[in-house]
């Protein structure tokens, strides 16, 4: 009987001393941090955006280049605006958040626009020169490009325009470009950002 005593308080007391080491190993796996890794934030260049393999060319403030993948659902932010991926153009300063996927790649799903190619060249020729006057334009639509929000039409002298929407754009004029379909006939409100290109203000209602 001695013996079976003596037996049964050796294993109560090995039981004891697994429960005692198996709680401090829960405890001390509770109390460890758990290791986060905070998105990298850059400051870049736009160089060129390649939509095919949805990546963004950049030049950093060093002068050196590197590709960053983009999301299918990444945001651009331009003065608190959402903007297209498709109208960032070389030149464009940007900042993003750069995260890693499951292989290690990096990409990012945010890239706030800090001054885009035509901010710099307005502040080049100074705040005080006079704003480009609204204009019309008239002409049959030749190329359509949803992704870019642009299509091109020969104005009265058969020289090329392209004609794009600005991410601002009123949501009539937006249905009205989405219906656009090549050899309509347009007339359109806006200004000249250069001789080839101009930026819509509005669709005008001859439109056929």
């Amino acid at each position: 009987m001695y013996l079976i005593n003596r037996a049964a308080a050796g294993i109560t007391l090995a039981m004891a001393l697994t429960l005692t080491i198996g709680c401090m190993e829960n405890i001390a796996l509770v109390g460890r941090p758990t290791l986060q890794l905070e998105p990298e934030e850059i400051f870049a260049e736009i160089a060129r955006v390649d939509s095919r393999s949805r990546q963004l060319h950049l030049r950093s403030e060093s002068n050196r280049d590197r590709a960053v993948g983009y999301s299918a659902d990444a945001r651009v932010l331009y003065r608190g605006r959402d903007y297209s991926i498709a109208q960032l153009e070389s030149g464009d300063k940007v900042s993003m958040q750069l995260r890693q996927d499951a292989r290690g790649n990096s990409y990012t799903d945010l890239i706030r626009v800090q001054e885009t190619v035509q901010d710099q060249n307005q502040s080049r020729r100074g705040d005080d020169g006079p704003a480009p006057r609204i204009q019309t334009l008239d002409g049959r639509v030749e190329q359509l490009d949803f992704q870019r929000r642009s299509f091109e039409i020969r104005d009265q002298s058969r020289e090329r325009v392209i004609v794009s929407l600005p991410s601002n754009a009123e949501r009539l004029d937006e249905d009205r470009f989405r219906a656009l379909r090549d050899g309509d006939y347009v007339r359109v409100e806006g200004r000249f950002l250069d001789r080839q290109r101009f930026e819509l203000a509005a669709f005008l209602r001859d439109n056929r």
